[in-house]
Protein backbone atom coordinates (compact mmCIF):
# COMPACT_ATOMS: atom_id res chain seq x y z
CA UNK A 1 0.00 0.00 0.00
CA UNK A 2 2.71 2.48 0.97
CA UNK A 3 4.64 1.78 -2.24
CA UNK A 4 1.52 2.25 -4.36
CA UNK A 5 0.55 5.54 -2.68
CA UNK A 6 4.13 6.81 -2.94
CA UNK A 7 4.16 6.05 -6.64
CA UNK A 8 0.86 7.87 -7.18
CA UNK A 9 2.06 10.86 -5.16
CA UNK A 10 5.29 11.03 -7.17
CA UNK A 11 3.16 11.31 -10.32
CA UNK A 12 0.82 13.91 -8.79
CA UNK A 13 3.18 16.86 -8.30
CA UNK A 14 1.03 19.33 -10.23
CA UNK A 15 -2.33 18.03 -9.04
CA UNK A 16 -4.49 18.20 -5.92
CA UNK A 17 -5.37 14.56 -5.20
CA UNK A 18 -7.65 13.53 -2.36
CA UNK A 19 -8.65 10.21 -0.86
CA UNK A 20 -12.45 10.23 -0.91
CA UNK A 21 -15.56 8.05 -0.69
CA UNK A 22 -15.26 4.46 0.45
CA UNK A 23 -11.46 4.65 0.51
CA UNK A 24 -11.25 7.45 3.11
CA UNK A 25 -14.26 6.03 5.00
CA UNK A 26 -12.75 2.55 5.31
CA UNK A 27 -9.39 3.93 6.42
CA UNK A 28 -11.17 5.82 9.21
CA UNK A 29 -13.18 2.72 10.14
CA UNK A 30 -10.03 0.56 9.96
CA UNK A 31 -11.79 -1.71 7.49
CA UNK A 32 -10.20 -3.71 4.73
CA UNK A 33 -10.65 -1.99 1.38
CA UNK A 34 -10.29 -3.20 -2.19
CA UNK A 35 -10.79 -0.05 -4.22
CA UNK A 36 -8.94 3.25 -3.98
CA UNK A 37 -11.16 6.29 -4.63
CA UNK A 38 -9.46 9.53 -5.63
CA UNK A 39 -10.73 13.00 -6.53
CA UNK A 40 -8.52 15.24 -8.68
CA UNK A 41 -8.80 18.98 -9.19
CA UNK A 42 -8.13 19.10 -12.98
CA UNK A 43 -7.44 17.29 -16.25
CA UNK A 44 -8.79 13.98 -14.96
CA UNK A 45 -8.43 11.94 -18.16
CA UNK A 46 -4.78 12.79 -18.74
CA UNK A 47 -4.02 12.28 -15.05
CA UNK A 48 -5.71 8.87 -15.13
CA UNK A 49 -3.79 7.87 -18.27
CA UNK A 50 -0.54 8.93 -16.61
CA UNK A 51 -1.18 6.79 -13.51
CA UNK A 52 -2.40 3.79 -15.54
CA UNK A 53 0.67 3.90 -17.80
CA UNK A 54 3.06 4.09 -14.84
CA UNK A 55 1.33 1.17 -13.14
CA UNK A 56 1.15 -0.80 -16.41
CA UNK A 57 -2.58 -1.25 -15.87
CA UNK A 58 -5.74 -1.00 -17.96
CA UNK A 59 -7.78 2.23 -17.96
CA UNK A 60 -11.53 2.25 -18.64
CA UNK A 61 -14.18 4.98 -18.56
CA UNK A 62 -16.82 4.39 -15.87
CA UNK A 63 -18.84 7.49 -16.67
CA UNK A 64 -18.04 9.64 -19.69
CA UNK A 65 -20.51 12.34 -18.67
CA UNK A 66 -19.05 12.81 -15.19
CA UNK A 67 -15.51 11.98 -16.38
CA UNK A 68 -14.96 9.11 -13.97
CA UNK A 69 -12.27 6.55 -14.80
CA UNK A 70 -11.09 3.23 -13.41
CA UNK A 71 -7.59 1.78 -13.39
CA UNK A 72 -7.75 -2.00 -13.12
CA UNK A 73 -4.66 -3.08 -11.23
CA UNK A 74 -2.87 -6.25 -12.26
CA UNK A 75 -1.85 -7.31 -8.76
CA UNK A 76 -4.25 -9.05 -6.38
CA UNK A 77 -3.85 -6.69 -3.43
CA UNK A 78 -6.22 -3.94 -4.58
CA UNK A 79 -8.95 -4.28 -7.17
CA UNK A 80 -9.17 -0.83 -8.75
CA UNK A 81 -8.29 2.84 -8.56
CA UNK A 82 -11.32 5.03 -9.32
CA UNK A 83 -10.53 8.62 -10.27
CA UNK A 84 -13.07 11.43 -10.61
CA UNK A 85 -12.93 15.24 -10.88
CA UNK A 86 -14.07 17.55 -8.11
CA UNK A 87 -17.85 17.97 -8.27
CA UNK A 88 -17.51 21.66 -7.53
CA UNK A 89 -14.65 24.15 -7.54
CA UNK A 90 -13.06 22.84 -4.35
CA UNK A 91 -12.86 19.58 -2.45
CA UNK A 92 -15.25 21.06 0.13
CA UNK A 93 -17.87 21.67 -2.58
CA UNK A 94 -17.26 18.16 -3.86
CA UNK A 95 -18.04 16.72 -0.43
CA UNK A 96 -21.22 18.80 -0.22
CA UNK A 97 -22.45 17.03 -3.38
CA UNK A 98 -21.85 13.51 -2.07
CA UNK A 99 -24.55 11.06 -0.97
CA UNK A 100 -24.04 10.22 2.70
CA UNK A 101 -22.14 11.84 5.52
CA UNK A 102 -19.81 8.89 6.01
CA UNK A 103 -18.73 9.27 2.39
CA UNK A 104 -18.27 13.04 2.70
CA UNK A 105 -14.78 12.70 4.16
CA UNK A 106 -11.50 13.50 2.44
CA UNK A 107 -7.82 14.04 3.06
CA UNK A 108 -4.92 14.89 0.80
CA UNK A 109 -3.25 11.76 -0.50
CA UNK A 110 0.12 13.45 0.06
CA UNK A 111 -0.67 13.61 3.78
CA UNK A 112 -1.88 10.04 4.18
CA UNK A 113 0.71 9.21 6.86
CA UNK A 114 -0.87 11.78 9.20
CA UNK A 115 -4.35 11.73 7.68
CA UNK A 116 -6.15 12.16 11.03
CA UNK A 117 -4.65 15.63 11.39
CA UNK A 118 -5.73 16.62 7.89
CA UNK A 119 -9.26 15.26 7.57
CA UNK A 120 -11.62 17.54 5.67
CA UNK A 121 -15.19 17.48 7.03
CA UNK A 122 -18.17 19.49 5.84
CA UNK A 123 -19.98 19.29 9.19
CA UNK A 124 -19.26 18.18 12.75
CA UNK A 125 -21.72 15.27 12.70
CA UNK A 126 -19.79 13.19 10.17
CA UNK A 127 -17.40 11.60 12.67
CA UNK A 128 -20.35 11.08 15.02
CA UNK A 129 -22.22 9.20 12.25
CA UNK A 130 -19.14 7.11 11.55
CA UNK A 131 -18.72 6.22 15.20
CA UNK A 132 -22.39 5.32 15.67
CA UNK A 133 -22.48 3.56 12.28
CA UNK A 134 -25.42 5.64 11.11
CA UNK A 135 -26.39 6.49 7.54
CA UNK A 136 -27.46 10.09 7.04
CA UNK A 137 -27.78 11.95 3.75
CA UNK A 138 -25.54 14.95 3.18
CA UNK A 139 -28.53 17.06 2.11
CA UNK A 140 -32.33 16.90 1.82
CA UNK A 141 -31.93 16.90 -1.98
CA UNK A 142 -29.58 13.90 -2.08
CA UNK A 143 -32.19 11.40 -3.33
CA UNK A 144 -33.72 13.82 -5.81
CA UNK A 145 -30.28 14.43 -7.30
CA UNK A 146 -29.74 10.68 -7.70
CA UNK A 147 -32.65 8.32 -6.80
CA UNK A 148 -30.33 5.30 -6.88
CA UNK A 149 -28.82 6.58 -3.64
CA UNK A 150 -31.93 5.28 -1.85
CA UNK A 151 -30.96 1.71 -2.73
CA UNK A 152 -27.32 2.42 -1.96
CA UNK A 153 -28.33 3.49 1.55
CA UNK A 154 -29.74 0.02 2.23
CA UNK A 155 -26.83 -1.69 0.50
CA UNK A 156 -24.29 0.23 2.61
CA UNK A 157 -26.27 -0.58 5.76
CA UNK A 158 -26.32 -4.30 4.92
CA UNK A 159 -22.68 -4.55 3.87
CA UNK A 160 -21.19 -2.31 6.56
CA UNK A 161 -23.54 -3.34 9.41
CA UNK A 162 -24.75 0.27 9.71
CA UNK A 163 -28.24 1.52 10.52
CA UNK A 164 -30.34 4.02 8.58
CA UNK A 165 -31.33 7.10 10.54
CA UNK A 166 -35.03 7.99 10.91
CA UNK A 167 -34.30 11.02 8.70
CA UNK A 168 -32.89 8.84 5.92
CA UNK A 169 -35.84 6.44 6.12
CA UNK A 170 -38.26 9.37 6.00
CA UNK A 171 -36.53 10.84 2.96
CA UNK A 172 -36.66 7.44 1.25
CA UNK A 173 -40.41 7.23 1.84
CA UNK A 174 -40.89 10.71 0.40
CA UNK A 175 -38.87 9.97 -2.74
CA UNK A 176 -39.54 6.26 -3.33
CA UNK A 177 -41.40 6.82 -6.61
CA UNK A 178 -38.31 8.44 -8.13
CA UNK A 179 -36.52 5.06 -8.26
CA UNK A 180 -38.18 4.39 -11.63
CA UNK A 181 -35.78 6.96 -13.13
CA UNK A 182 -32.74 4.81 -12.32
CA UNK A 183 -31.21 2.24 -14.66
CA UNK A 184 -32.91 -1.19 -14.29
CA UNK A 185 -29.59 -3.01 -14.35
CA UNK A 186 -28.08 -0.86 -11.61
CA UNK A 187 -31.29 -1.21 -9.54
CA UNK A 188 -30.87 -4.98 -9.81
CA UNK A 189 -27.20 -4.83 -8.78
CA UNK A 190 -27.81 -2.62 -5.75
CA UNK A 191 -30.86 -4.62 -4.65
CA UNK A 192 -28.96 -7.89 -4.86
CA UNK A 193 -25.97 -6.59 -2.96
CA UNK A 194 -28.39 -5.82 -0.14
CA UNK A 195 -30.27 -9.10 -0.43
CA UNK A 196 -27.08 -11.19 -0.58
CA UNK A 197 -25.79 -9.87 2.75
CA UNK A 198 -26.16 -12.28 5.68
CA UNK A 199 -28.72 -9.96 7.28
CA UNK A 200 -30.22 -8.79 3.97
CA UNK A 201 -33.83 -9.69 4.86
CA UNK A 202 -33.82 -7.13 7.67
CA UNK A 203 -32.99 -4.32 5.25
CA UNK A 204 -35.40 -5.54 2.57
CA UNK A 205 -38.07 -5.24 5.27
CA UNK A 206 -37.06 -1.63 5.98
CA UNK A 207 -37.03 -1.00 2.25
CA UNK A 208 -40.61 -2.27 2.10
CA UNK A 209 -41.74 -0.07 4.99
CA UNK A 210 -40.47 2.94 3.05
CA UNK A 211 -42.48 1.91 -0.03
CA UNK A 212 -39.32 1.40 -2.07
CA UNK A 213 -39.72 -2.36 -2.58
CA UNK A 214 -43.17 -1.97 -4.17
CA UNK A 215 -41.83 0.70 -6.52
CA UNK A 216 -39.10 -1.68 -7.75
CA UNK A 217 -41.39 -4.73 -7.99
CA UNK A 218 -44.99 -3.80 -8.76
CA UNK A 219 -46.02 -7.43 -8.13
CA UNK A 220 -45.47 -6.76 -4.43
CA UNK A 221 -48.51 -4.45 -4.46
CA UNK A 222 -50.70 -7.29 -5.78
CA UNK A 223 -49.25 -9.75 -3.26
CA UNK A 224 -50.14 -7.39 -0.42
CA UNK A 225 -53.79 -7.19 -1.50
CA UNK A 226 -54.44 -10.90 -1.91
CA UNK A 227 -56.44 -13.00 0.51
CA UNK A 228 -55.87 -11.21 3.80
CA UNK A 229 -59.20 -12.58 5.03
CA UNK A 230 -58.67 -16.10 3.80
CA UNK A 231 -54.94 -16.69 3.61
CA UNK A 232 -53.24 -18.41 6.55
CA UNK A 233 -51.01 -15.49 7.56
CA UNK A 234 -52.65 -12.40 9.11
CA UNK A 235 -50.74 -10.20 6.67
CA UNK A 236 -51.78 -12.32 3.71
CA UNK A 237 -49.65 -13.63 0.88
CA UNK A 238 -46.90 -11.03 1.20
CA UNK A 239 -46.31 -11.91 4.86
CA UNK A 240 -45.98 -15.58 3.91
CA UNK A 241 -43.61 -14.76 1.04
CA UNK A 242 -41.48 -12.47 3.16
CA UNK A 243 -41.25 -14.98 6.00
CA UNK A 244 -40.24 -17.65 3.49
CA UNK A 245 -37.36 -15.40 2.44
CA UNK A 246 -36.42 -14.81 6.09
CA UNK A 247 -36.48 -18.56 6.69
CA UNK A 248 -34.24 -19.17 3.67
CA UNK A 249 -31.75 -16.63 5.01
CA UNK A 250 -31.82 -18.20 8.48
CA UNK A 251 -31.17 -21.67 7.01
CA UNK A 252 -28.31 -20.41 4.82
CA UNK A 253 -26.75 -18.68 7.84
CA UNK A 254 -27.07 -21.79 10.03
CA UNK A 255 -26.43 -24.75 7.74
CA UNK A 256 -24.75 -26.81 10.47
CA UNK A 257 -27.86 -26.52 12.64
CA UNK A 258 -30.29 -27.58 9.91
CA UNK A 259 -28.09 -30.10 8.07
CA UNK A 260 -25.55 -31.49 10.58
CA UNK A 261 -24.55 -34.35 8.27
CA UNK A 262 -24.17 -32.44 5.01
CA UNK A 263 -23.52 -28.82 5.94
CA UNK A 264 -19.98 -28.84 4.49
CA UNK A 265 -21.31 -30.04 1.12
CA UNK A 266 -24.06 -27.41 1.16
CA UNK A 267 -21.60 -24.66 2.16
CA UNK A 268 -19.54 -25.54 -0.91
CA UNK A 269 -22.70 -25.50 -3.02
CA UNK A 270 -23.44 -21.93 -1.91
CA UNK A 271 -19.78 -20.90 -1.66
CA UNK A 272 -18.23 -17.61 -2.72
CA UNK A 273 -17.21 -19.10 -6.06
CA UNK A 274 -20.81 -19.93 -6.95
CA UNK A 275 -21.58 -16.62 -8.65
CA UNK A 276 -24.10 -16.54 -11.49
CA UNK A 277 -23.48 -13.04 -12.86
CA UNK A 278 -22.26 -9.68 -11.55
CA UNK A 279 -23.39 -9.28 -7.91
CA UNK A 280 -25.70 -12.29 -8.28
CA UNK A 281 -24.84 -15.20 -5.99
CA UNK A 282 -26.61 -18.53 -5.69
CA UNK A 283 -27.68 -17.74 -2.11
CA UNK A 284 -28.99 -14.32 -3.18
CA UNK A 285 -31.01 -15.88 -5.99
CA UNK A 286 -32.46 -18.44 -3.60
CA UNK A 287 -33.63 -15.69 -1.25
CA UNK A 288 -35.06 -13.78 -4.23
CA UNK A 289 -36.93 -16.92 -5.34
CA UNK A 290 -38.28 -17.39 -1.83
CA UNK A 291 -39.73 -13.87 -1.92
CA UNK A 292 -41.45 -14.46 -5.27
CA UNK A 293 -42.17 -18.21 -5.24
CA UNK A 294 -45.94 -17.59 -4.93
CA UNK A 295 -46.08 -14.49 -7.14
CA UNK A 296 -48.90 -15.91 -9.30
CA UNK A 297 -51.29 -16.61 -6.43
CA UNK A 298 -53.16 -13.29 -6.84
CA UNK A 299 -54.45 -14.24 -10.31
CA UNK A 300 -54.90 -17.96 -9.63
CA UNK A 301 -56.88 -17.63 -6.38
CA UNK A 302 -60.13 -19.52 -6.66
CA UNK A 303 -62.72 -20.75 -4.15
CA UNK A 304 -63.98 -24.30 -4.53
CA UNK A 305 -66.24 -25.92 -1.95
CA UNK A 306 -65.42 -23.21 0.55
CA UNK A 307 -61.68 -23.65 0.21
CA UNK A 308 -59.17 -21.36 -1.45
CA UNK A 309 -57.04 -22.90 -4.22
CA UNK A 310 -54.23 -21.61 -6.42
CA UNK A 311 -54.28 -24.01 -9.34
CA UNK A 312 -51.23 -23.86 -11.67
CA UNK A 313 -49.68 -20.98 -9.72
CA UNK A 314 -46.24 -22.66 -10.05
CA UNK A 315 -46.21 -22.67 -13.86
CA UNK A 316 -47.81 -19.23 -14.22
CA UNK A 317 -45.47 -17.87 -11.52
CA UNK A 318 -42.41 -19.15 -13.39
CA UNK A 319 -43.48 -17.30 -16.51
CA UNK A 320 -44.23 -14.12 -14.56
CA UNK A 321 -40.82 -14.11 -12.87
CA UNK A 322 -39.20 -14.47 -16.29
CA UNK A 323 -40.77 -11.17 -17.37
CA UNK A 324 -39.89 -9.44 -14.09
CA UNK A 325 -36.27 -10.55 -14.26
CA UNK A 326 -35.93 -9.77 -17.97
CA UNK A 327 -37.08 -6.19 -17.32
CA UNK A 328 -34.28 -5.81 -14.74
CA UNK A 329 -31.64 -7.19 -17.14
CA UNK A 330 -30.92 -10.46 -15.36
CA UNK A 331 -28.80 -12.96 -17.27
CA UNK A 332 -30.38 -15.96 -18.99
CA UNK A 333 -28.73 -18.27 -16.45
CA UNK A 334 -30.18 -16.27 -13.52
CA UNK A 335 -33.67 -16.38 -15.02
CA UNK A 336 -33.63 -20.09 -15.85
CA UNK A 337 -32.50 -20.95 -12.30
CA UNK A 338 -35.30 -18.98 -10.62
CA UNK A 339 -37.91 -20.24 -13.09
CA UNK A 340 -36.94 -23.85 -12.39
CA UNK A 341 -37.24 -23.39 -8.62
CA UNK A 342 -40.63 -21.66 -8.85
CA UNK A 343 -41.97 -24.19 -11.36
CA UNK A 344 -41.06 -27.09 -9.07
CA UNK A 345 -41.36 -25.54 -5.60
CA UNK A 346 -44.35 -27.74 -4.67
CA UNK A 347 -42.67 -31.01 -5.68
CA UNK A 348 -40.80 -31.73 -2.43
CA UNK A 349 -44.05 -31.37 -0.46
CA UNK A 350 -45.86 -33.66 -2.90
CA UNK A 351 -42.99 -36.12 -2.74
CA UNK A 352 -43.11 -36.37 1.06
CA UNK A 353 -46.84 -35.99 1.73
CA UNK A 354 -47.48 -39.73 2.30
CA UNK A 355 -44.66 -39.93 4.88
CA UNK A 356 -42.77 -42.32 2.57
CA UNK A 357 -40.32 -41.32 -0.13
CA UNK A 358 -39.55 -44.29 -2.33
CA UNK A 359 -36.11 -44.76 -3.83
CA UNK A 360 -37.62 -44.59 -7.31
CA UNK A 361 -39.41 -41.29 -6.60
CA UNK A 362 -36.27 -39.76 -5.07
CA UNK A 363 -34.13 -40.79 -8.05
CA UNK A 364 -36.62 -39.29 -10.51
CA UNK A 365 -36.69 -36.08 -8.48
CA UNK A 366 -32.87 -35.82 -8.46
CA UNK A 367 -32.72 -36.53 -12.17
CA UNK A 368 -35.31 -33.84 -13.01
CA UNK A 369 -33.83 -31.12 -10.78
CA UNK A 370 -30.15 -32.08 -11.17
CA UNK A 371 -27.53 -29.83 -9.54
CA UNK A 372 -30.23 -27.46 -8.25
CA UNK A 373 -31.62 -30.11 -5.87
CA UNK A 374 -30.15 -28.51 -2.68
CA UNK A 375 -31.64 -25.13 -3.65
CA UNK A 376 -35.13 -26.52 -4.25
CA UNK A 377 -35.13 -28.56 -1.03
CA UNK A 378 -34.03 -25.57 1.06
CA UNK A 379 -36.71 -23.46 -0.65
CA UNK A 380 -39.30 -26.07 0.30
CA UNK A 381 -38.08 -26.14 3.91
CA UNK A 382 -38.21 -22.33 4.00
CA UNK A 383 -41.76 -22.37 2.62
CA UNK A 384 -42.90 -24.74 5.36
CA UNK A 385 -41.06 -22.87 8.11
CA UNK A 386 -43.05 -19.72 7.32
CA UNK A 387 -46.06 -21.54 8.81
CA UNK A 388 -44.25 -22.46 12.04
CA UNK A 389 -45.87 -19.70 14.12
CA UNK A 390 -49.40 -20.52 12.93
CA UNK A 391 -51.44 -22.72 15.27
CA UNK A 392 -53.53 -24.21 12.45
CA UNK A 393 -50.51 -26.20 11.27
CA UNK A 394 -49.34 -29.30 13.08
CA UNK A 395 -45.81 -28.92 14.44
CA UNK A 396 -45.45 -32.65 13.96
CA UNK A 397 -46.12 -32.26 10.23
CA UNK A 398 -43.62 -29.42 9.96
CA UNK A 399 -40.93 -31.43 11.75
CA UNK A 400 -41.58 -34.40 9.47
CA UNK A 401 -41.20 -32.20 6.40
CA UNK A 402 -37.85 -30.89 7.63
CA UNK A 403 -36.72 -34.43 8.42
CA UNK A 404 -37.70 -35.52 4.91
CA UNK A 405 -35.69 -32.70 3.35
CA UNK A 406 -32.63 -33.64 5.40
CA UNK A 407 -32.96 -37.29 4.38
CA UNK A 408 -33.39 -36.40 0.71
CA UNK A 409 -30.34 -34.16 0.79
CA UNK A 410 -28.34 -36.87 2.53
CA UNK A 411 -29.31 -39.38 -0.15
CA UNK A 412 -28.58 -36.83 -2.89
CA UNK A 413 -24.98 -36.33 -1.67
CA UNK A 414 -24.48 -40.06 -1.12
CA UNK A 415 -25.34 -40.66 -4.77
CA UNK A 416 -23.23 -37.73 -5.90
CA UNK A 417 -20.15 -39.07 -4.12
CA UNK A 418 -20.69 -42.72 -5.09
CA UNK A 419 -18.87 -44.45 -7.95
CA UNK A 420 -20.72 -43.78 -11.24
CA UNK A 421 -22.90 -46.63 -12.44
CA UNK A 422 -21.33 -48.36 -15.47
CA UNK A 423 -23.10 -47.61 -18.74
CA UNK A 424 -24.73 -50.77 -20.10
CA UNK A 425 -26.47 -49.28 -23.14
CA UNK A 426 -26.45 -46.17 -25.32
CA UNK A 427 -28.81 -44.41 -27.70
CA UNK A 428 -27.34 -45.92 -30.87
CA UNK A 429 -27.99 -49.47 -29.64
CA UNK A 430 -31.60 -48.59 -28.76
CA UNK A 431 -32.26 -46.94 -32.13
CA UNK A 432 -30.72 -49.84 -34.06
CA UNK A 433 -32.51 -52.60 -32.13
CA UNK A 434 -35.96 -50.97 -32.18
CA UNK A 435 -35.70 -49.04 -35.45
CA UNK A 436 -36.17 -45.67 -33.77
CA UNK A 437 -35.14 -42.20 -34.89
CA UNK A 438 -33.18 -39.69 -32.75
CA UNK A 439 -35.42 -37.63 -30.48
CA UNK A 440 -36.65 -37.03 -26.90
CA UNK A 441 -37.92 -40.63 -26.67
CA UNK A 442 -34.35 -41.97 -26.75
CA UNK A 443 -33.39 -39.78 -23.80
CA UNK A 444 -36.45 -40.94 -21.84
CA UNK A 445 -35.58 -44.59 -22.51
CA UNK A 446 -31.97 -44.05 -21.38
CA UNK A 447 -33.21 -42.44 -18.16
CA UNK A 448 -35.62 -45.34 -17.72
CA UNK A 449 -32.69 -47.77 -17.92
CA UNK A 450 -30.53 -45.68 -15.58
CA UNK A 451 -33.33 -45.56 -13.01
CA UNK A 452 -33.72 -49.35 -13.16
CA UNK A 453 -29.95 -49.73 -12.70
CA UNK A 454 -29.94 -47.42 -9.68
CA UNK A 455 -32.76 -49.43 -8.14
CA UNK A 456 -30.82 -52.64 -8.71
CA UNK A 457 -33.40 -54.17 -11.05
CA UNK A 458 -31.04 -54.70 -14.03
CA UNK A 459 -27.28 -55.04 -14.50
CA UNK A 460 -26.65 -55.95 -18.18
CA UNK A 461 -27.53 -54.95 -21.73
CA UNK A 462 -29.95 -57.79 -22.46
CA UNK A 463 -32.05 -57.04 -19.37
CA UNK A 464 -32.08 -53.39 -20.41
CA UNK A 465 -33.29 -54.24 -23.93
CA UNK A 466 -36.05 -56.44 -22.52
CA UNK A 467 -37.24 -53.60 -20.28
CA UNK A 468 -37.20 -51.17 -23.20
CA UNK A 469 -39.18 -53.63 -25.33
CA UNK A 470 -41.99 -53.82 -22.77
CA UNK A 471 -41.86 -50.06 -22.14
CA UNK A 472 -42.26 -49.36 -25.88
CA UNK A 473 -45.24 -51.73 -26.04
CA UNK A 474 -46.75 -49.83 -23.13
CA UNK A 475 -46.14 -46.48 -24.86
CA UNK A 476 -47.74 -47.69 -28.10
Amino acid sequence: MNELIKKINDLSQNFEVYAVGGFSRDILLKRRYNDIDLAVNKDVLNYSKKIAYALKSKLIALDDVNKTYRIILKNNIFANIDISPFHGKTIEEDLQNRDFTFNAVAFSLKKIENFKKHIILINKNILKDLKSKTINTVSAEAFKADPLRMLRAFRFAAELSFKLSPKTLRQTKQNAKLISKASPEIIKNEFFRTLSAKNGARFIKEMDKCGLLSEIFTEIKKMKKICKKHYYHPGGLFQHSFETMESAESILNNLKKYFPENYVDIQQHFGDNNVFSENITRSGLLKFTALFHDNAKPETAKFEKGKLHFFEHEEIGAEKIRKIMFSLRFSKKDIEFVMLLIRHHMRPSTLTKNNIVTKKAALKFFRDIGGNTPDLLILSMSDWRSYKKLKIFSQKTLKFQEKSVRELLKYYYELKKSTPIPKIIDGNIIMKRFNLRPGPLIGKLLNFVLEAQQEGNISNREDALKMIFFELKHIK
